[in-house]
């Protein structure tokens, strides 16, 4: 679980950076390509891991992945149409 906050952390960063001093619609769409394949993924992961663990259930871990997930892609894929 270090491995993928290290990896968010990171990629967080490397979209602030990119992110510095570019239109408004550039912005839009790195990070509308940051949370769909960086932040998305990870943050429901952990997050759903870390409620599994505290409910003792992998089963709802799985739960909140899975409704975790899609909801942030879907942001990420606005961010990005807005964007582009």
């Amino acid at each position: 679980m270090t491995y993928a906050v290290i990896i968010l952390v990171i990629g967080i960063i490397i979209a602030i950076f990119l992110s510095i001093k570019k239109p408004k619609k550039s912005k839009y769409s790195i990070w509308g390509i940051t949370i769909m394949f960086v932040i998305a993924p990870l943050f429901s992961w952990i997050v759903g891991t870390l409620y599994g663990i505290s409910e003792g259930s992998g089963f709802a871990a799985i739960g909140v992945l899975i409704i975790m997930f899609p909801i942030l892609f879907i942001v990420g894929v606005v961010l990005f149409w807005i964007g582009d």
